[in-house]
């Protein structure tokens, strides 16, 4: 049976939501977008809640606070995507509209929130929460029993060692290593 997708967003991160929902074997229905512009077959379009109806959403939009702000004004069902090179463990809590990229691993008793980014390479080690909202760029290691809070930001390359909290909407500059 195909999935089928809205995506909400046109920019870089969309056209890598895009791509991973047609690996997937599923199917792109649109794109909406605030300000019109080029994606595959055409262009963009402002939000219609009354449109593809059986078709799950996916906010594809990197900031934080603008992700937040469109998933809570939208009618249609989320949809979670994981990549097939991605491993997350049998017993991960995976909120709805959050999307694992190539090659992650969440490890076992792990809980990501509603509408997370979790990019290529990362890595989130067993017990970690990482609450709603948040963004993890490419390469970044979460220790055992870490805390992403709501709306956090995690450059590329960063350390979050095991039990370490990072604060709601702080941004974890590249390769920083927070204890």
């Amino acid at each position: 049976m195909i999935i089928s997708y809205v995506i909400y967003g046109a920019g870089g991160h969309a056209s890598v939501v895009a791509d991973l929902i047609n690996l997937l074997r599923g199917k792109v229905e649109t794109f909406f977008d605030d300000q019109p512009k080029e994606v595959p077959g055409g262009l963009s379009r402002s939000y219609v809640g009354n449109e593809y109806l059986d078709s799950k959403l996916i906010v594809a939009i990197g900031n934080n606070l603008i992700r937040e702000e469109i998933a809570s004004k939208v009618s249609h069902q989320f949809g979670t995507l994981i990549h097939p090179s991605a491993y997350v463990a049998k017993d991960v809590e995976l909120g709805e509209g959050t999307v694992v990229l190539a090659n992650a691993v969440v490890q076992s008793k792990a809980k990501i929130g509603n509408h997370v980014i979790i990019n290529a390479g990362v890595c989130i080690d067993h017990n970690a929460i990482i609450n709603d909202f948040v963004l993890v760029y490419p390469n970044v290691y979460i220790g055992g029993g870490a805390v992403l809070e709501k709306g956090a930001l995690v450059n590329a390359g960063a350390v979050i060692q095991r039990n370490a909290v990072v604060r709601a909407g702080k941004e974890v500059p590249p390769l920083s290593v927070i204890q």
